[in-house]
């Protein structure tokens, strides 16, 4: 029997591995500049880190933990994200007495969640993101909106909204979460199974339902508006003020929430438009926590992130961009000669890969033809051929695959004619 890869999983290879690793060398290139660096974290945790920081009622720890018990009896998990891993560290390691604020990371890896695979979607998914950890002002807040807004901008994906809203305090998140089950409550024959089931867990998760959130009572229920304190309101309206003096165009939607319970303050989602990401549009999504700093055992300080999945990053780019696949090489070697010249050729080849050269040889076609054949399965901007002949002449044959033209060339002068050759081709 064939053994395949889990649902919900896939191989990245080909020409998709060249889009996801173009993507992390743009990603890696603006965290540094925006001062970013980079933090790794284990793949699994202990099960409580995540119950404890994420929430009891969350989707993730109801429904889509990957989990299980070592062989010592310890209850872990695969990670379903990564900030309570990375704010976990930072607790851990003591970092926040060994760096300026606000401490700056960035991660990428693979997370881990139990859902219904479908379009930029799978059960483990790869996850890029950002913390901004000890913020004391509003504008590094903004920052981090500029961050994900320069991602979308450098990998030229217009096709986006930006939605952003502010959802106060933890404590203000109970008051409005209190008037949400009584109005819930009201219209309870009318939501799905699931949401009924959220009335009493979770009721904000009603609100970014894919079926009951479109419907109008869902729309008309309670703001969080109407239960921020008036320095709530004095702040949501100065991150209003100063994102729209930054930003050209966004929406305030008020019933945006984010799906996990340590958000508070301004959230913000970008939504794609693309045809490519059907039932969900949003690629990149993130906001303020609170909380989590002082419950892993540190003082309270206030931190912002986001982060987003680089499948459907990368479903997105492909439908606005179109990707030339770098599958050829800079020099084919032709070697037809004896065992003594295909080991001169296999020098060749090292001291072109020496000269960071991408280089293909083949000794197994001894007929010139056949070797060039095969040597369009490359592409190679240059051909070096080389035999008996050539060996006992101590010269090289160069074949220039733009103009078809050929030369011989000294053993001794190979490694420079190359280097003129692709100075000449930039």
């Amino acid at each position: 029997m064939v053994i395949k890869k889990p649902r919900g999983t896939y191989d990245l290879f080909g020409e998709e591995i060249e889009v996801f690793n173009k993507i992390n060398d743009v990603l890696k290139t603006i965290s540094n500049t925006y001062n970013c660096h980079e933090i790794k974290t284990p793949i699994f945790e202990h099960k409580e880190l995540y119950i404890r920081n994420i929430g009891e009622s969350s989707d993730i720890v109801t429904k889509e933990f990957y989990d299980f018990k070592d062989k010592s009896d310890r209850e872990l998990a695969l990670r379903p994200e990564n900030t309570v891993g990375v704010i976990r560290s930072v607790v851990e390691n003591k970092l926040l007495y060994t760096n300026p604020f606000p401490l700056k990371f960035y991660y990428l890896g693979p997370m881990f969640r139990y859902e219904r695979p479908q379009s930029g979607r799978n059960r483990q998914f790869y996850q890029f993101g950002i913390e901004f950890i000890g913020v004391k002002n509003i504008l590094n807040e903004i920052e981090g909106i500029l961050f994900a807004l320069d991602i979308l901008k450098k990998l030229n994906i217009t096709n986006w909204k930006l939605k952003v809203n502010y959802i106060g305090s933890i404590e203000t998140r109970e008051k409005w979460i209190n008037s949400l089950k009584k109005y819930f409550n009201k219209y309870k024959d009318e939501l799905s199974e699931d949401s009924k089931n959220r009335i009493e867990k979770n009721p904000l998760r009603i609100l970014d339902d894919k079926v009951d959130g479109s419907k109008s009572f869902v729309k008309s229920c309670p703001k969080i508006e109407e239960f921020l304190t008036k320095e709530e309101k004095e702040e949501s309206d100065n991150f209003i003020k100063c994102l729209k003096t930054i930003v050209n165009e966004f929406e305030f939607d008020s019933t945006l929430v984010r799906g996990l319970d340590y958000y508070s303050g301004p959230v913000f989602e970008i939504v794609s438009q693309s045809n490519k990401l059907t039932g969900q549009s949003t690629i990149i999504g993130g906001g303020r926590y609170t909380k989590l700093t002082k419950e892993l055992g540190d003082n309270d300080y206030i931190c912002f992130g986001f982060a987003l999945g680089m499948e459907r990053l990368m479903l997105a780019y492909r439908d606005e961009n179109q990707f030339l696949s770098n599958n050829s090489v800079d020099v084919y070697i032709a070697s037809i000669g004896s065992v003594e010249s295909e080991l001169v050729a296999m020098n060749f080849a090292n001291q072109l890969r020496n000269l960071n050269y991408r280089v293909e040889v083949n000794f197994d076609l001894k007929k010139i033809d056949k070797q060039f054949k095969n040597s369009n399965k490359y592409n190679p901007k240059i051909i070096l051929i080389y035999g008996d002949e050539d060996h006992k002449n101590k010269q090289v044959t160069l074949k220039n695959q733009k103009t078809l033209e050929n030369k011989v060339i000294k053993l001794n002068e190979l490694n420079n004619k190359i280097k003129e050759f692709f100075e000449s081709d930039k």
